[in-house]
């Protein structure tokens, strides 16, 4: 005699194929997960650091171009007889505070000797810390450390070079 199941099973058999997850699925999907997350948080992460660090090197370029700028506009002056007693020094040094940041650069001119009345001027610029007061570990920067920035520019004597 052969046997039919009773409508009872059928619906209990259907309900268990269309249940959802069973709990060794549901494991396996939380494992998964588990793994990528912290892939996925470190190349956050490392995204964000390099655009930290593209940022403090625009800045530390502006400081550069503003120093090269006040060098440039103490020229004009001269040349206008506005500062006659001018001159560009051969080492100079100084601290900035910009973009809540306390910056110093150290500039150096070297009189070229190909063409008379003309100098190259180097500015190096590196970070200090936050500029309310806060340091980075150190009062004074050392040569050695590489810069965050270094721009060369030239400049003209206008007591040699005539200037129009």
């Amino acid at each position: 005699m052969k046997m039919f199941p009773g409508p009872g099973s059928l619906l209990r058999s259907k309900a268990r194929r269309e249940g959802g997850f069973t709990l060794l699925e549901a494991m396996i999907a939380l494992m998964i997960v588990a793994m990528a997350l912290p892939a996925l948080i470190t190349l956050v992460m490392t995204q964000l650091d390099g655009s930290a660090a593209i940022r403090d090197k625009t800045y530390a370029y502006w400081v550069a171009e503003n120093q090269l700028t006040r060098i440039r506009l103490l020229q004009q002056q001269k040349a206008k007889k506005a500062l006659p007693d001018y001159q560009v020094p051969d080492k100079d040094s100084g601290t900035v505070d910009m973009m809540g940041l306390r910056w110093q650069w150290q500039l150096k001119t070297i009189a070229m000797e190909a063409i008379p009345g003309f100098k190259r001027v180097e500015i190096a610029v590196r970070l200090l810390g936050t500029a309310d007061g806060a340091s980075l570990g150190r009062a004074a920067v050392q040569e050695d450390q590489p810069a965050m920035a270094r721009l060369t520019g030239y400049i003209s004597d206008p007591e040699l070079v005539q200037v129009q």
